[in-house]
């Protein structure tokens, strides 16, 4: 795994360490991408799994992950990637995309918390997560949430092109404007290859607590890192793994 992946896989993969199974963890560079070789060489013959999401959740830094598939396919190793916030945002052509589990979810196009989806290519073998029914293919038992996955379906029929062309000229802008017009400002992850919904900034010599409560006082949603860390006041782990400091990541937004 990578070292900015979101909370879900690198604690996942914590626990597998608990377990005995050892775990590499991969650096990225400034942008946050993943160096191929590095991936390439760091994959041994005890390797089972790779795991390197799809976009990152804080800096939008989209990830090669074709090539990516396509080492782990000459590795013969399995390949999973988090798509949660690329999904129905960032084309994701599974023929096109070695990867053999890619994970997404609702919440993400506007759908119900506490609904996702698992893509499995046909001959991944799989443990069963749930014991009890037969219900999901005989891999996770108890009932089917329906209402939640009518709604998931929904929102991805809801979700169109010309929106998220909407929202990378939006995104552009903010960027932009923010980078000319505000000093001591950084941009977080790469300029172009992100996600079309993302924008994070490091402002210099202020908390992105007291930007976030500003910004709330008139009416601006913001926050300073990812959903799954927003109860936490320690600096984001991504930044800190793009190279930043304590105070680029501590004035991120």
């Amino acid at each position: 795994v990578s070292k900015i992946e979101d909370f879900p896989v690198l604690n996942s993969a914590r626990a597998l360490e608990k377990q005995g199974f050892h775990v590499t963890y991969l650096d990225v560079d400034n942008d946050g991408f993943v160096d191929l070789d590095k991936l390439r060489d760091s994959i041994t013959n005890e390797t089972i799994l790779v795991s390197i999401q799809h976009a990152n959740q804080e800096i939008g830094t989209i990830q090669d992950i074709e090539n990516i598939g396509h080492i782990c396919r000459e590795k013969e190793v399995l390949f999973h990637t988090d798509a949660t916030h690329t999904f129905a945002r960032v084309p994701l052509n599974v023929k096109k995309i070695p990867a053999d589990l890619i994970t997404v979810s609702a919440h993400t196009i506007h759908g119900s918390k506490g609904i996702g989806g698992l893509y499995v290519r046909q001959g991944t073998r799989i443990a069963k997560w749930v014991d009890g029914g037969f219900q999901e293919f005989d891999l996770r038992a108890g009932l089917e949430n329906i209402p939640g996955a009518a709604g998931f379906a929904k929102a991805v029929e809801l979700i169109t092109a010309q929106e998220t062309e909407q929202l990378q000229v939006m995104r552009d802008r903010v960027i932009d404007r923010i980078l000319a017009e505000i000093p001591d400002t950084t941009l977080n992850g790469h300029r172009w290859e992100r996600l079309p919904q993302n924008a994070n900034i490091s402002f210099h010599f202020i908390e992105g607590e007291s930007i976030t409560l500003h910004l709330d006082m008139h009416g601006f949603a913001v926050s300073t890192g990812s959903a799954c860390f927003s109860r936490s006041l320690e600096g984001s782990h991504v930044i800190f793994g793009i190279g930043g400091d304590h105070e680029r990541a501590h004035g991120s937004i």
